[in-house]
């Protein structure tokens, strides 16, 4: 009866065919003489690995070994991601070994990191008082809460895991998160998941990915705690006193919204460009006398003329790019001196209102498109 594997076969046997085998001589003659029930291409995988002395494996101490190469390969390199235990199959040299040993190591070291998160962030904070928040912050945090906040009223949903268009720009959210940690408004839930942190930083858990964490409301609750949700997302707190906080912020979101329609446009012609410290003063400029409706209007036609130029002037796509914004500077400051009436644009599908945009002039100002349609005034 024939083998299906060389257990039949002495140590020396084994020797005397491996060399046979890889010295060329004929696989069927070998199976045949060996008394081995093997397809020819499949003989040396049955071979025992060679053993590397020089490397154990830290689990079971047994020296590693790599598996023996098919004769067509036997000139090929050897590396040492190859190398592996033969009692638990730990391969050291992987970046992520999937060993039963390397797979309860990670479970041991993820209790113990989650261990430590809950340490760490479940420390008792100072409750902030709603009341004493800056405008910008009562806003910010509003529209944070209108757009992830969870249904227990106390947690915020990981910007990363929703769908949600917080800000017309990375750079605006990018600010909202940071003032509202930086007060402390909202701090770092213990609940959150082990993949928002940093886990191969030294100063794990200290450092954590914006917008992968929960966050939990650091605010000083009354014992009815459904009032100061209506304050917050239903606010009442906009007064004479804020006029100018108020004018500033307007702007700032107008400024975000007309850069994200420039990149928008500058994407649809495959123009490369990053927004810099003149693009975004450029356009504050321009919303002292124009909506952002109306600049909408104006970055398409300066859109338009920079890709003609590209397809007829045979200008590089840099330097079409970077003609936009000077354009409608120029066209702005034409349309001032002669009093034109400029089109009013519509928001566009693919650019749907952000949450913070929504919030502020539905609910904060309450003059709803005007915010869109007008230059930001004094309301």
């Amino acid at each position: 009866m024939m083998g299906k594997d060389l257990s039949h076969l002495t140590s020396e046997e084994i020797e005397t065919l491996m060399r046979r085998y890889y010295d060329g001589e004929a696989v069927s003659k070998l199976i045949k003489e060996y008394n081995i029930s093997v397809h020819a291409s499949e003989l040396y995988k049955l071979f025992p690995p060679e053993v590397y002395q020089n490397y154990s494996c830290k689990y079971c101490d047994e020296f590693l070994v790599i598996n023996r190469p098919s004769k067509t390969t036997k000139d090929f390199p050897k590396y040492e991601r190859d190398l592996y235990c033969p009692i638990c199959g730990h391969k050291p040299f992987q970046l992520h070994c999937r060993c039963k040993n390397c797979l309860e190591e990670e479970r041991l070291l993820r209790i113990e990191q989650l261990e430590q998160i809950q340490e760490v962030y479940s420390r008792a904070r100072t409750p902030v008082d709603f009341s004493s928040l800056s405008f910008e912050s009562k806003v910010f945090l509003g529209a944070l809460c209108r757009a992830l906040l969870k249904e227990n009223l106390y947690e915020i949903v990981p910007y990363s895991e929703s769908e949600v268009v917080l800000t017309p720009t990375d750079d605006l959210r990018k600010k909202l998160y940071s003032n509202l940690i930086h007060d402390q408004i909202i701090a770092v839930s213990p609940q959150s998941p082990l993949e928002a942190f940093a886990t191969d930083s030294e100063d794990f858990p200290n450092t954590f990915y914006t917008y992968k964490v929960t966050y939990f409301l650091n605010l000083v609750f009354p014992p009815n705690k459904q009032d100061l949700f209506t304050e917050i997302l239903n606010p009442s707190y906009y007064s004479a006193d804020c006029a100018n906080e108020a004018l500033v912020l307007w702007r700032e979101i107008a400024v975000a919204e007309c850069i994200e329609y420039l990149q928008y446009q500058l994407d649809k012609v495959n123009f490369e460009f990053t927004p810099g410290d003149k693009t975004y003063k450029t356009f504050e400029i321009m919303l002292n006398d124009f909506s952002v409706s109306q600049i909408y209007g104006i970055i398409w036609r300066a859109v338009a003329d920079a890709s003609k130029l590209y397809l007829e002037k045979g200008i590089s796509k840099k330097h079409a790019a970077n003609s936009v914004i000077g354009a409608c500077e120029r066209y702005a400051e034409r349309a001032k001196i002669n009093g034109w009436d400029l089109t009013q644009y519509n928001r566009i599908k693919d650019l749907p209102q952000s949450e913070l945009s929504l919030f502020y002039f539905n609910r904060v100002l309450g003059i709803g498109e005007m915010g869109f349609r007008v230059p930001p005034i004094i309301v």
